[in-house]
């Protein structure tokens, strides 16, 4: 089994792919060995183009992965979320993709009469397939910005807007789009360092979110991997 383990930065999942490193059976460039499973990892970059443009070149070189598992951090809309939880998106819309009306409203593309068609549904979200709806992980509806919002205006807007979105980040809907659209199962984990509030660095819990993110990744790696 073939797995690719992404992620926008080394920063987020470092530990897990020490981790890795160190349980190989043999190591070919970025991908580690595991007996009959294969554990390949790619960084994407920051945002959604550079995330598009490296998912669309690895999957457009072939030998297509069967699962896909993109870790990173991300804010909370959704307050109920804690601070450090890792959550599973099942969801995913392109929170900016569109256009603005003359009184300042966003409209999607399906509402300027474009609708973006095959992977996504008719609501215009990008849905990730039920084959892993077993996995221990509160399950999340996100949206994905190319600008995370920080005024309470702009947080306002987007909570009337996408009143379903509990988790913001800036890659998660290219991932899902780039799997989808290949047939590679996606899974995406975000481990919650902050809340999408009036911009506050000083109050993100970094370090608490990725010390969660990469155990629970490494103890959703070992069955997979074994431990």
């Amino acid at each position: 089994m073939n797995i690719l383990l992404t992620s926008a930065t080394l920063f987020e999942i470092e530990p897990t792919v020490n981790w890795l490193r160190a349980r190989a059976e043999t190591e070919t460039g970025n991908v580690l060995n595991f007996g009959t499973v294969s554990v390949e990892v790619l960084f994407t970059g920051l945002g959604l183009t550079a995330t598009a443009y490296a998912l669309g070149a690895r999957f457009g070189a072939g030998n297509l992965p069967a699962l896909a598992i993109q870790a990173g951090i991300g804010g909370a809309i959704d307050q109920r979320l804690e601070l450090g939880q890792v959550v599973r998106v099942i969801s995913e819309r392109f929170g900016d993709l569109g256009a603005e009306d003359q009184d300042g409203k966003h409209l999607s593309l399906g509402e300027i009469g474009l609708h973006p068609g095959h992977p996504f549904n008719q609501q215009e979200e990008l849905e990730s397939p039920t084959g892993l709806a077993s996995l221990p992980f509160t399950e999340v509806a996100a949206i994905s910005v190319n600008r995370v919002n920080g005024s309470a205006e702009s947080i306002a807007r987007m909570k009337v807007r996408f009143p379903k979105a509990q988790v913001e980040s800036m890659e998660g809907a290219a991932f899902f789009y780039a799997c989808l659209q290949n047939g590679t199962e996606p899974l995406q984990l975000r481990a919650i360092s902050n809340y999408v509030a009036p911009r506050d660095r000083d109050s993100w819990q970094m370090k608490k979110a990725i010390t969660a993110l990469n155990e629970q990744l490494q103890d959703l790696l070992k069955a997979f991997i074994g431990g």
